[in-house]
């Protein structure tokens, strides 16, 4: 009787496992917080750049920022990000070729690793004194982690956006208040394609593609940020302006209801953008030289279902020099997550480089993981 309850127990615990497996299929856990669209230059200096916000990309980090701009900057980016080793994965998964073995080798030669690649980012964003216009045709992005589940899998999250996106600020003349208060708002339409999946090694070996286009969920949305910001008038202590933002993104999150069947008529939806709450601080700090130093401190993301303390703190340090109109840079250096960031900017007439280098919180809440990410931005500026 003992042995009868024995083989039953296994039989059910084996149904039990198989269909946790199943249910997980399509369904690859993502403990990261995705952006919808980030600068290379914030990210240098630790992603913090809600009371900054003072180029192209506060029609997206703080719309009010554009009510304190005083000329035009219309900037044609390409973009590319990726970290240290999702080339040499790629090299292995190439090499093993159809061979499932081979296969599996490769995968556990992985083992653990959290590897990220993002491009191309290709768009225009045009800003102006209190408004602002984007179209982003193109912005790809892959997250892959190596796991063992049955045997040597890797869960797979990718995102393949297309946004227009338009935003209008101004200033509030109180008369109490002595200082600047901005408003500002985004309105943006997003046409997403989401690819979640745990994809085996026997199945890797069979198919070319890691990103099966056809089987992804795919919708369009209409959504909208708000913010404001708070800027110091300069006057007693003139190198000292705390400047303060909040920003309220994707006020709406109603998902992505809408279906125009371009590469997937499956009604699934992508997961929701997320309503989220960023709060910010700037430090202007003395200049010197051709210097101009600031300090910033955010923290953002404040509603997302992976949010934690860690995961939303920013902080950040940049040294913006300028020779000339034509010939004007940056350095700059940060904590994003927890972890260190790096940037470089230069821009020599109508040309700007950027680069940066940060670190990525991509575990939970118990078991930290930096994902170690680097990224090159090439664009016209006029």
């Amino acid at each position: 009787m003992r042995l009868v309850h024995f083989y039953f127990f296994t039989f059910c615990f084996s149904l039990a496992f198989i269909y946790s497996q199943l249910s997980l299929a399509g369904q690859a856990p993502d403990y990261s917080i995705h952006q919808e669209y980030t600068s290379t230059r914030a990210l240098g200096m630790g992603n913090a750049f809600v009371a900054l916000a003072d180029d192209h990309s506060a029609l997206f980090y703080n719309p009010a920022g554009m009510a304190l701009r005083k000329d035009t900057h219309l900037r044609m980016l390409l973009r590319g990000g990726a970290d240290a080793d999702v080339m040499s994965f790629k090299q292995d998964v190439d090499d093993a070729g159809d061979d499932p073995d081979k296969m599996n080798t490769a995968l556990e030669k992985h083992y653990g690793e959290h590897m990220y690649f993002r491009a191309p980012t290709l768009g225009g964003v045009l800003v102006r004194p209190k408004w602002g216009l984007a179209i982003i045709p193109v912005d790809f992005s892959l997250d892959l982690t190596l796991h063992r589940s049955v045997g040597p899998s890797v869960f797979v999250n990718a995102y393949l956006d297309t946004t227009v996106a338009y935003g209008h600020a101004s200033l509030w003349r109180v008369s109490w208040l002595k200082n600047k208060l901005a408003f500002g708002w985004t309105a943006k339409v997003i046409h997403r394609l989401h690819y979640s999946d745990i994809v085996q090694a026997a199945q890797l070996a069979t198919d070319d593609d890691i990103v099966n286009i056809d089987r992804s969920a795919e919708g369009v949305t209409l959504d909208g940020d708000i913010g404001f910001l708070y800027a110091r008038k300069k006057g007693e202590n003139k190198w000292y302006h705390p400047s303060i933002g909040l920003v309220v993104r994707n006020v709406f999150d109603y998902g992505f209801p809408v279906n125009f069947g371009i590469y997937n008529k499956d009604p699934k939806e992508p997961p929701r953008l997320q309503r989220r709450l960023d709060l910010g601080t700037k430090f202007d700090l003395p200049e010197f030289w051709v210097f101009d130093p600031k300090f910033t401190f955010d923290i953002r993301d404040i509603g997302h279902r992976n949010w934690t303390f860690k995961k939303g703190l920013h902080a950040g340090s940049e040294l913006y020099w300028k020779m000339a109109s034509w010939w004007k840079g940056h350095w700059a250096v940060g904590i994003n997550q927890g972890y260190l960031t790096a940037g470089f900017g230069a821009r020599m007439g109508i040309f700007q480089l950027d680069l940066a280098s940060w670190g990525e919180e991509v575990g939970t809440s118990e078991a930290s993981r930096e994902s170690r990410r680097y990224i090159l931005e090439a664009s016209l500026d006029f």
